[in-house]
């Protein structure tokens, strides 16, 4: 009896030890099966896994050369393109329409700076490999009559970031149409490519 009860033990021990180092022997009858847990996972793994090639972070300011493309167009509605280059070694995420300030002379009526409003139409994510490009356009109406306000100048903003690069004005003369229901000045959003 004790040599029979010191085999069952040796034998349940040993069936133990298989499936706690992940082995897939079956036990045999009348032994339950016993599956190890795995450790937890910590955040700091997680983290390792993503940037390993799992979700893409954002395109930040530091990722991005800012730069102003063609403008286009005719006398009533004209198109100046912002163009946005990733200049890191890795892949970033841009989604959105970012923001515009024109910069220019303080106007009497609406004051020196025109921060231009969002166009209808609905973004979609795009990932920047290195060196790729997406733009933004910018659609401005010159004045009808008179002079006009004139930018000296534009702080462009990226989706998802609150700082601004700093770029000249190409055009001419722009029609102020702050607070306005429908302006013809407006921006889209962040599209594929360096040109529309």
């Amino acid at each position: 009896m004790i040599v029979r009860s010191v085999r069952a033990v040796t034998l349940i021990a040993g069936t133990l030890l298989l499936a706690a180092c992940g082995s897939s022997a079956a036990p045999p009858p009348g032994v339950a099966s016993v599956s190890a847990t795995p450790a937890p996972t910590s955040a700091a793994t997680t983290s390792a896994a993503n940037a390993g090639g799992g979700a893409t972070v954002k395109c930040s300011l530091d990722q991005l050369e800012a730069s102003v493309g063609r403008t286009t167009g005719e006398a009533g509605q004209r198109h100046t393109t912002i163009v946005w280059t990733n200049t890191s070694s890795k892949p970033c995420g841009i989604t959105g329409f970012g923001g515009v300030d024109l910069k220019g002379p303080d106007d009497p009526t609406f004051g020196p700076t025109y921060s231009l409003p969002r166009d209808s139409s609905t973004p979609r994510p795009l990932v920047l490999e290195a060196g790729q490009a997406a733009h933004t356009v910018i659609t401005w109406q010159p004045p009808q009559d008179g002079g006009g306000w004139t930018p000296t100048g534009m702080l462009v903003t990226p989706p998802d970031e609150t700082r601004s690069a700093q770029l000249p004005w190409p055009g001419g003369a722009v029609q102020r149409q702050d607070g306005a229901t429908h302006p013809g000045t407006y921006i889209g959003p962040v599209l594929p490519g360096a040109e529309a």
